[in-house]
């Protein structure tokens, strides 16, 4: 009973004005990023973030350049569970340490129910990365999708 009344008690994932920030941030991320970057908000349970990142991230409308370097941050707000994926390109160009950290930041601030500035900061810490793997230049596709994300 009590896991059920904390539940109900939960803030909530994220508020309009947060949401509004978060696309500020990946407004401007997007800009600097070098390549495409999009940031996905599922409103829908799902067992396995990693496998729903990673399929939002194959149906995100991008040519086969582009999507080798491509980063998608994914968040569902119905699990409160996240995860980044990206390109083979970007995988391969990215040190090891910055994903680790990148994940490690992300989870402790989804710890503490800081989902906003988890998720602002991980947006910017990708455009940070794909930048220093790819330049300033993202092309329109870099700009076309919303804080939602990708559309499938």
């Amino acid at each position: 009973m009590r896991d059920l009344l904390g539940a109900f008690r939960r803030r909530p994932f994220l508020t309009p004005t947060e949401r509004e920030q978060i696309e500020a941030g990946l407004a401007t991320a997007r800009r600097h990023a070098g390549a495409p970057i999009s940031l996905f908000i599922d409103e829908r349970a799902t067992a396995d973030a990693e496998s729903r990142a990673w399929q939002v991230f194959r149906d995100w409308k991008l040519d086969d350049a582009e999507r080798s370097r491509a980063m998608l941050v994914y968040a569902c707000a119905a699990t409160r569970r996240f995860a980044v994926v990206g390109g083979d390109e970007i995988r391969r160009a990215a040190p090891q340490v910055a994903w680790s950290t990148l994940q490690r930041n992300l989870a402790r601030h989804f710890e503490e129910e800081r989902y906003c500035d988890g998720l602002f900061k991980a947006v910017a810490d990708v455009a940070i990365m794909l930048h220093a793997a790819f330049g300033a230049d993202p092309g329109p596709q870099a700009r076309h999708s919303t804080a939602e994300g990708p559309k499938p």
